[in-house]
């Protein structure tokens, strides 16, 4: 079955965003860029809440329009003025988040799905317990006050270790999988 996988850059103190500075502080060039580029072409679908898709328009991304074009895309909001090209983007309901999951997570492909964020639908995906690894590129920062990675959870999990890789940027991607219980 297809996985979840949260792939998102962060602070050394867990933070995706800050307040003061939104994402400017973190390394958007280096060979951690490259491989992040090359990673994400290894999923066909992108999971992703309304702030983070729109905060793409300051980077010339168009209303309506993909992200990500190899991947279809999820837009999950409750929002109900928000409306895109059904075409380019389906719109996922809160109360509609697990069956749209477990929709994807049957689909015959061998490409798992990105979620990109944000800290709220991923704390509502930990939540579910519909998130399978975490890849954390960690940058050499510390921010104040911002967006966690995860927001508003109430469990606590111990996750497996799989990977660590070092860039010479000074990013390191810590790779976590989720552990699953076993009753067979």
């Amino acid at each position: 079955m297809r996985e979840i996988h949260y792939y998102v850059a962060t602070s050394i103190n867990g933070l995706i965003e800050s307040q003061k500075s939104q994402t400017n502080l973190f390394l958007n060039e280096g060979d951690h860029v490259n491989e992040y580029f090359k990673d994400l072409e290894e999923y066909s679908d992108v999971l992703l809440g309304r702030k983070t898709y729109e905060y793409g328009f300051q980077f010339g991304l168009i209303a309506g329009k993909k992200a990500y074009p190899w991947m279809d895309h999820y837009l999950v909001s409750d929002d109900p003025n928000l409306k895109y090209s059904e075409k380019e983007i389906t719109i996922v309901r809160s109360f509609e988040v697990k069956s749209t999951i477990q929709k994807l997570r049957k689909m015959e492909t061998n490409k798992n799905i990105y979620l990109c964020g944000g800290g709220n639908l991923a704390g509502l995906l930990w939540q579910l317990d519909e998130i399978d690894r975490l890849f954390l590129k960690v940058n050499p920062i510390i921010l104040s006050n911002g967006i966690h990675l995860f927001e508003q959870i109430d469990t606590e999990t111990k996750l497996e270790f799989v990977k660590l890789k070092q860039f010479e940027s000074g990013v390191i991607l810590l790779e976590y999988q989720r552990k699953r219980l076993d009753f067979t």
